[in-house]
């Protein structure tokens, strides 16, 4: 049987986190994911029942993020943020990291407010894409 559960050791969806605190949140666990994978089960805690539903279980997951396409996602240097753009259900952020070498890559993360128990009003990352921030007009 699969695992879409949490690791319930780690943060944890809530009511009470913005999706700048959710992302916020995810990227400082994915700059500093270990060998346990933490950052990437810390991300996981927040990937909503849609995305969990079209990943699958948590190695999947964490297969997914270690592929060449989002390795940029781990272990980063440091981070900047495009503004938000948000209806108050979906919510949107260009994500730019740049590695100890100076490359930079983009992420485009897509949020949803959830309607449903046990996740009613706890905003949760239904994707994570690798984009080009320049088309998005996003610049480091």
């Amino acid at each position: 049987m699969a695992n879409y559960q949490y690791t319930i050791d780690l943060p944890m969806p809530s009511p009470e986190l913005s999706p700048q605190e959710v992302i916020g949140l995810v990227m400082e666990s994915l700059r500093q994911n270990d060998k346990e994978d933490t950052g990437i089960e810390t991300t996981f805690n927040f990937a909503s029942p849609a995305n969990k539903m079209a990943a699958g279980p948590l190695l999947n997951y964490k297969h997914q993020v270690k592929n060449p396409l989002f390795q940029p996602i781990l272990n980063f240097a440091s981070y900047q943020t495009s503004d938000l753009v948000s209806d108050g259900e979906c919510a949107q952020q260009i994500i730019i990291t740049r590695n100890e070498e100076g490359w930079d890559s983009g992420f485009l993360f897509t949020l949803t407010k959830q309607n449903a128990e046990p996740y009613t009003d706890c905003w949760m990352i239904d994707s994570v894409r690798r984009v080009n921030p320049k088309v998005y007009g996003v610049t480091v």
